[in-house]
């Protein structure tokens, strides 16, 4: 998976607002989710959702 400049930022700013902590083991998404689907997943999780809320996305997030 190749991300660009741009998407590494929003990534950082998607953890940073759903509360993702540096260091914290989460889940890895899918192989097959590139980064405009992860980019996806994210935004649908709410400000400050932590780890119930990356969880809950990454159960709704299906292959395109």
């Amino acid at each position: 998976m190749t991300w660009n400049t741009d998407q590494l930022a929003q990534l950082a700013q998607q953890y940073e607002r759903i509360g993702y902590v540096a260091g914290e083991r989460w889940p890895a998404p899918p192989d097959w989710a590139g980064p405009n689907e992860l980019l996806a997943m994210l935004r649908e999780i709410p400000d400050h959702g932590g780890r119930a809320g990356y969880m809950t996305a990454l159960a709704k997030l299906t292959r395109p």
